[in-house]
């Protein structure tokens, strides 16, 4: 005699399996990696000079003689960062205002920053400062004090990966391309023109404390 209530369990799981392989797993979504946009010019209304960046850390290595930079008041080769472990190398130039930046000083900028930076006598627009425009360069400097390091030189030439001009200011920074260079230069314009390192993106809250200490907190 037929068993009926085998032949119902056996038909309920071959339903069960049946519809379960149908059944399509949903996807993990993948996190969206958020992308920030940093302004190449910007125009604050202020006229910065040196002093400026000496007052909130940055450390002079050379002043540069800028006759041959058109328009150009001083220009300067040094480093910036929350301490020894973390510095980067900047050049800065100065320019009467902004508009004289922008118009006079933007070509020569793009003449010294990325992967068609012109870094040979012959070629470039400013001979003065060029072999510090090499990332060797900072290598020789810093042996393993500041800057890259040279087990980190590699074979890139060029030191600045882009730059950027804040009013009166053509900031050249540190970096293998303009993902890199952008937030170093944005850190240290943070830091300049509100003296807030709470937007710094390569430091972790105890460096953010101690450079608070050390350098913005007014001494007695």
């Amino acid at each position: 005699m037929i068993n009926m209530k085998k032949i119902f369990l056996i038909f309920n799981i071959i339903l069960i399996t049946s519809c379960s392989s149908d059944v399509t797993p949903t996807p993990t979504p993948v996190p969206k990696e958020e992308k920030v946009i940093f302004e190449q010019v910007i125009d604050k209304g202020n006229i910065l000079s040196s002093k400026d960046f000496f007052d909130i850390g940055f450390n002079e290595y050379k002043e540069y003689n800028v006759s041959k930079l058109t328009e150009a008041t001083e220009a300067w080769y040094g480093y910036w960062g929350p301490d020894e472990d973390n510095v980067k190398y900047y050049e800065l130039r100065f320019y009467p205002n902004h508009s004289t930046a922008v118009s006079e000083g933007k070509a020569f900028a793009e003449d010294d920053t990325g992967e068609n930076a012109k870094l040979e006598r012959k070629n470039t627009m400013w001979r003065t400062g060029l072999s510090d425009r090499k990332v060797n360069a900072s290598c020789e400097y810093s042996h393993g004090k500041h800057g890259t390091g040279s087990s980190k030189c590699g074979k890139r030439l060029y030191k600045y990966g882009d730059y950027m001009i804040f009013n009166n200011v053509i900031i050249l920074c540190e970096g293998e391309n303009s993902k890199e260079a952008f937030p170093l230069c944005h850190n240290l314009i943070n830091i300049i023109s509100n003296q807030n390192i709470d937007d710094l993106k390569w430091l972790d809250d105890m460096k953010k404390k101690s450079y608070e200490e050390s350098i913005l907190t007014p001494k007695q």
